[in-house]
């Protein structure tokens, strides 16, 4: 397709830009989400790494569980606070993510 873009006389730059880069567009924006919620919720290396420092979400969250009980209102809060960046990025990319997970599924 780049080759055919350089036929019809633009550069290798501008074939990237109109061709090639929409064409992965939906499958890099996928990888990006999943990735950032991966890592937004990674658990373990919180715990293990940061805890007495300084500690992630999931790790805050954790502290709320006491001898005493469940803190359920501040647990409530910390959970929302965490969750609603994914749920926002989800909700812009979500056309993006559809065609960046079915990509690969169909042929043609």
């Amino acid at each position: 397709m780049i080759e055919s873009t350089q036929v019809d006389g633009a550069t290798g730059l501008q074939g990237f830009f109109k061709v090639t880069l929409p064409l992965v567009k939906p499958g890099v924006i996928s990888t990006g989400l999943l990735c950032f919620v991966f890592a937004w919720n990674e658990f373990v290396f919180g715990v293990s790494l940061t805890y007495t420092d300084s500690s992630t979400m999931p790790v805050f969250m954790a502290s709320f569980m006491t001898q005493e009980g469940l803190f359920w209102g501040k647990m409530s809060a910390v959970a929302t606070s965490a969750v609603l960046p994914s749920v926002i990025l989800g909700w812009f990319t979500q056309k993006q993510l559809v065609q960046g997970l079915t990509m690969g599924a169909v042929k043609g």
